[in-house]
């Protein structure tokens, strides 16, 4: 089983955290998220994390430590991945882009790098 780390970011607070995945038959699930600071992720490669799948909430998954969302929207400028709360509206926590959100039917990238 390949397990990875990606990071998220809460615009409720700007806390970054870490999301642990799990890849299961192409897909990726979300199996538990936690506090980390840009220099832990840094020295532990976080940022350097490249997946590609949906990403899916394990029955157990956590959601984001700081206000519990367990979903999560990705930016159309900066490709990184915040906090969704069900907003039809939002500013992404890393880039400050604000926009319309929409759900995403289709696999996604995700890049770490750049805070």
């Amino acid at each position: 089983m390949r397990a990875e780390v990606i990071l998220m970011k809460c615009p409720e607070t700007g806390g970054i955290y870490g999301v642990r995945t799990e890849e299961r038959h192409g897909d990726w699930y979300r199996t538990w998220a936690f506090k980390v600071s840009e220099r832990t992720a840094a020295r532990e490669g976080f940022d350097k994390t490249v997946i590609r799948g949906n990403l899916i909430p394990d029955d157990d998954y956590n959601g984001c430590p700081y206000c519990k969302a367990v979903y999560f929207v990705q930016c159309n400028r900066c490709g990184k991945l915040s906090c969704w709360n069900g907003e039809e509206r939002m500013t992404c926590a890393w880039c400050g882009l604000t926009g319309d959100t929409r759900q995403i039917e289709e696999a996604i990238d995700v890049e770490g790098g750049g805070y």
